[in-house]
């Protein structure tokens, strides 16, 4: 019963609504969940009603079940439940209580609508290529004064509980706890055009970077322009990191360019587990395997791109995702001279007055 659902969901932000939905005491079937206005959704599911049946419809070749037996739950329901999840974080028995189904089910039904978000993924995670390409390095000129740029590189711990057996060391990130390292490429929208999401939160960045297919995509020239990233990446002809130990008032004037434009990437991560709290710490660590925190990593990553697509306003007290960078690697590694010749050139072509 959506009534008795929604009430149960309330956070202590939403007193004023939850006055108003007990003042108003329906029953509903679930299916009347999308009676309420879009801002009671958003505050539970974080997507608008019609976001909601864009995405039900997207999943119903995958989800939608013959025959009601066994327990199956209307597409509808499934996908509300995972929303609800991911946007909070609650252990799976709190979704079931509040959804009036079995803990058993919610935890099936979860992975089905996790792994059915994962596979249309290609749809809403794409590097850009020819004139969206152009578009976006003219945005991000415009914007921070940056030419050339096609995208923004970094790397984000997405915290897990320990896992068991001998990998879990690998899993212990420079800050102490359990986590997945997670590479992501966003755009000057905040939109993520490429994701890597499989190494352990020991991994360094640059080993992430270097072992990726994004790497050899763009070493092979199949893309004009470079990526943005801290100094705990390798410098490359595709890749401009800052300077360090900066020397010229040129030097200067590229770093804090570099720097400006950078911090959208930051945000990208605040927003991102600012609306699906699952994977924000002050959520809780998600009690799974870091094979399944991958896949909802994933999913929700499609989740954030609904959002940033259809424009909807950016959660409120999103988390600080400054994080502390990793050992630079500027002029360290193999074919750092050809980076650091195209870094110079782009310095005195764009930054020398």
């Amino acid at each position: 019963m959506a009534a008795a659902l929604l009430v149960g969901m309330f956070d202590e932000e939403d007193e004023d609504i939850h006055r108003n939905i007990m003042a108003e005491r329906l029953l509903r079937p679930h299916n009347y969940v999308l009676n309420f206005p879009d801002h009671i959704l958003i505050s539970f599911y974080r997507l608008p009603r019609h976001l909601i049946l864009n995405l039900v419809e997207e999943l119903r070749p995958a989800l939608e079940r013959p025959t009601r037996r066994h327990g199956a739950l209307p597409v509808l329901v499934q996908v509300t439940n995972a929303l609800r999840f991911f946007a909070k974080g609650d252990f799976q028995t709190e979704v079931a209580s509040l959804s009036s189904v079995s803990q058993p089910c919610i935890s099936r039904n979860l992975m089905e609508v996790t792994k059915a978000i994962c596979n249309i993924a290609p749809n809403y995670i794409q590097f850009p290529r020819g004139e969206e390409l152009l578009r976006i390095k003219e945005e991000f000129l415009r914007q921070s004064g940056m030419p050339g740029v096609i995208g923004l590189i970094d790397g984000s711990l997405f915290p897990i509980k320990a896992p068991s057996g001998p990998s879990e060391p690998a899993y212990v990130c420079r800050k102490g706890y359990h986590a997945i390292n997670v590479q992501a490429i966003g755009d000057q929208n905040m939109v993520i055009r490429h994701l890597l999401a499989k190494w352990p939160g020991s991994i360094h960045d640059s080993f992430i970077f270097n072992t990726s297919d994004i790497n050899a995509y763009l070493s092979e020239g199949r893309a004009s322009g470079w990526l943005l990233g801290d100094s705990g990446y390798p410098l490359k002809p595709y890749l401009m990191t800052p300077v360090m130990n900066e020397q010229t008032e040129a030097e200067r004037r590229y770093n804090v360019a570099h720097k400006r434009c950078r911090s959208r990437q930051e945000r990208l991560y605040g927003i991102w587990k600012g609306r699906w709290r699952c994977h924000d710490k002050s959520g809780g660590y998600l009690q799974y395997s870091p094979e399944r925190v991958v896949m909802f990593v994933k999913a929700t990553a499609v989740l954030h791109n609904i959002c940033r697509m259809a424009n909807l306003p950016d959660p409120e007290n999103i988390p600080a995702m400054v994080e502390d960078e990793e050992e630079g690697h500027d002029g360290m590694h193999d074919g750092a001279q050809t980076g650091r010749t195209a870094r110079n050139n782009l310095i005195a072509h764009y930054f020398t007055r």
